[in-house]
């Protein structure tokens, strides 16, 4: 039995018909999703290459959104909601794209590289150009599988459905949802009280059980609302994903001394002693400190007893086996209703009049492909082969991206594009450069699916029209690729990349993924591959069992998604998502009245309040040099 979210609860929202007005594009919604996309877009490179990950930009941008209409068209109030699920769309959609600054710091740090021989700088218009066209890709890939992912009942996407209870509350008359709105409110203002004692003054910190592998509990309304949304069976699963890596798998990696191997494979020889002498020191100068950043990868971490980005290297190749093997599994097993989206000639005239025909879908695609292929050979010597290939392949790993998120409600953007990375190795081992921009490419269309199935959730609950989505998120990808393009340079030129600067942990990471798999599959961690044909025959067998058996005890199988991703996710923010998901079954078990009518109100509150004060305002603060600790 799956004990997530009830069935009386959000199925009975989210299966609403397309009721939003015609006119839902009105000078409101346009103007506000301009003003909102690029105000979400401007901020988004800061606070992933500081963080290493964005905040939740689709309940952001609902909150926005909100806030704007109320003010712009508050005679209109009880039917905005249409209108700010156009402006929520669009701060999704941009959002998605500037994530991919982690490509341009990844280039960065290979530039800083002076062991590889390839150095490849992107200017502005040229990455404005790509990033628009390949997050394009992403879009008109989404639509073609839209309703495959929505109908599938273990897909919450649970942020998709915080926006929407955001944009409903927020829209409503104070008299019809006064309960609500209070109950919207004060969890909101508790959750961004905690991270302002969390970030902004320092008074809550983490708890760990195992701290070198970053296991324990961090004070996040944000993971625990998530994990109330997503349910006990992912959080649990979760859970053992954390307690394997900081019990397991962990203590193994370096106690067998794989992990002293991963570190040395890192750094170059030349660069050994110097590297072993500076991470010793208490506190390297400025200049010792760019250099530890360029040149010694891991060695700081296994120094300072921080194993988790080590063990990350070998237990991503698993992790990563189980996610895939398990995706392609259950689309397989589902073959007829996957089949059943392109028989485009079949569709109901009432289905083409309120989203995107997929002729005109198929041909999107393949024009856009045609420009990416144009857009790389002209400016990164990249192969018309190297591009098609990039794009077929990232196809799947966008219907896994979309899968995991549907769970988890966490978007697996650098996993997908490390996939990716590793396909590229087998054909092409020693094309550093095309490596990272086929890991752009995945990054980029994984990252749009994401942001977009969220819409499309939020769009669903609310009755709003598929096919004006699908344009706004269109229309808006270009805000996002020209906010890399120009807030980029003018970041680095101001915090600068690595040592005391922005670290961009997630960039570093593709660019050592990169290096690595330039030297071919005998430079995998030891045991690794075992493990990785392990996990691959695992997520097969239990997606297997998941589809076929109608038994009860089969809900309570671990998630194989939760549990995969998990293991390459800090124990710190799995925690708090498990806590979420017992909470939730513990509430729904004994008070069933109120979890039915305020489970989704406090979840999304929980979820807006840390977003909109730790993933919005502390970091545009800090950008002009307003720090409040």
């Amino acid at each position: 039995m799956d004990h997530s979210l009830d069935p009386s609860g959000i199925p009975e929202r989210i299966t609403r018909p397309d009721r939003s007005p015609l006119r839902a594009i009105t000078w409101q919604s346009v103007i506000g999703a301009a003003l909102i996309s690029s105000l979400v877009a401007g901020a988004y490179p800061y606070i992933v290459l500081k963080l290493g990950f964005g905040p939740n930009a689709s309940v952001v941008s609902a909150f926005l959104g909100a806030m704007f209409l109320n003010v712009t068209a508050y005679s209109t109030r009880g039917q905005n909601r249409f209108l700010n699920n156009v402006i929520q769309t669009a701060g999704t959609s941009a959002a998605s794209t500037a994530f991919m600054c982690v490509v341009a710091a990844a280039f960065g740090y290979l530039d800083l590289n002076d062991t590889v021989e390839m150095h490849l700088k992107i200017a502005p218009w040229p990455m404005f150009l790509w990033l628009t066209c390949s997050g394009m890709i992403g879009v008109v890939f989404t639509v073609i599988f839209r309703r495959h992912i929505l109908d599938d009942p273990r897909m919450v996407f649970a942020s998709g459905v915080a926006a929407a209870e955001t944009i409903e509350v927020l829209d409503s008359h104070p008299s019809e949802a006064r309960h609500k709105m209070r109950a919207l409110g004060l969890t909101a203002v508790a959750s961004a009280g905690v991270v302002l004692l969390r970030e902004g003054l320092g008074w809550l910190p983490t708890l760990y059980l195992a701290k070198p592998y970053r296991m324990g509990f961090e004070w996040s309304f944000l993971n625990v609302g998530s994990g109330l949304l997503v349910g006990i069976n992912v959080g649990l699963s979760m859970l053992l994903g954390t307690l394997v890596t900081g019990y397991i798998i962990g203590p193994w990696v370096i106690g067998s001394g794989i992990g002293d191997d991963i570190v040395r494979g890192q750094i170059a020889p030349e660069y050994w002693d110097r590297c072993q002498a500076l991470v010793a020191l208490v506190k390297p100068a400025p200049d010792q400190a760019l250099f530890i950043s360029q040149h010694c990868g891991l060695m700081q971490n296994m120094h300072a007893q921080k194993y988790f980005p080590i063990v990350v290297f070998w237990v991503m190749w698993p992790a990563t086996a189980l996610m895939v093997t398990a995706t392609f599994t259950t689309l397989f097993m589902k073959w007829r209703s996957i089949a059943e989206i392109f028989q485009d000639l079949h569709i109901e005239r009432g289905f083409r009049e309120k989203d995107i025909p997929l002729r005109a879908v198929a041909v999107s695609a393949v024009c856009l492909t045609i420009l990416l292929a144009v857009i790389q050979h002209a400016f990164f010597q990249m192969s018309y082969l190297q591009t098609f290939v990039a794009v077929l392949a990232s196809l799947p790993l966008m219907l896994i991206g979309m899968r995991v998120q549907g769970e988890t409600n966490i978007g697996p953007v650098s996993a997908m594009a490390n996939a990716l990375q590793a396909l590229f190795a087998v054909f092409w081992p020693t094309h550093i450069s095309s490596n990272l921009i086929a890991a752009g490419i995945a990054g980029n269309i994984t990252s749009q699916s994401e942001g977009m199935i969220q819409d499309y959730r939020t769009g669903r609950i609310i009755g709003s029209s598929p096919q004006i989505l699908t344009y706004v998120q269109i229309a808006t990808v270009p805000i996002g690729a020209a906010a890399v393009a120009i807030m980029y340079p003018i970041l680095i030129e101001k915090y600068g990349l690595g040592g005391d600067g922005l670290v961009a942990p997630t960039g570093l990471k593709i660019a050592n993924m990169a290096v690595l798999l330039s030297k071919g599959i005998e430079a995998l961690p030891e045991y690794a591959l075992l493990a990785t044909i392990i996990a691959g025959i695992a997520g097969i067998v239990v997606s297997v069992i998941r589809e076929l058996s109608d038994r009860a005890w089969v809900g309570w199988i671990p998630s194989v998604t939760g549990f995969g991703f998990a293991l390459i996710l800090p124990g710190e923010l799995n925690i708090p998502i498990a806590l979420g998901g017992v909470a939730g079954f513990v509430w729904r078990r004994f008070h069933r009245q109120t979890y039915d009518r305020y489970a989704i109100t406090v979840a999304s509150g929980m979820i807006a309040g840390e977003a909109l004060l730790g993933g919005l305002l502390i970091p545009l603060l800090a950008a002009v040099g307003v720090h409040i600790r």
